[in-house]
């Protein structure tokens, strides 16, 4: 009886390890996860903001609030409003489209 309580408690280590293991590697990915997400939003907004300066007239005369007081204005006139909700309804409607494809492929 206590050779099998013995392999029994072996094999409960074994997996208790294993689990470790797997929930380790569940944090590494994770945090890979984290980091490409941030990386993209850090690559996406140099991106942007640097196609911002290159239309500015002198953007280092700008402050801050003197940009965010031109983008309010410029992207709240009703007809950026309407454009803006135009592209979004089209970005959305793509995206879409595109998970119902992937999700037919999948099931193949």
């Amino acid at each position: 009886m206590s050779s099998q309580m013995d392999k029994l408690k072996a094999a409960q280590e074994k997996t208790l390890q294993k689990l470790h293991k797997a929930q380790e590697e569940e944090k590494q990915i994770r945090k890979r996860m984290a980091e490409l997400t941030r990386n993209e939003r850090t690559h996406r907004l140099c991106t942007r903001g640097g196609y911002l300066e290159k239309l500015l007239i002198e953007p280092e005369l700008f402050t801050d609030e003197d940009v965010f007081a031109f983008l309010d204005y410029a992207l709240n006139t009703s007809y950026v409003q309407t454009r803006l909700n135009s592209m979004l309804e089209s970005k959305r409607k793509a995206a879409a489209k595109a998970e119902e494809t992937e999700a037919g492929e999948s099931a193949i």
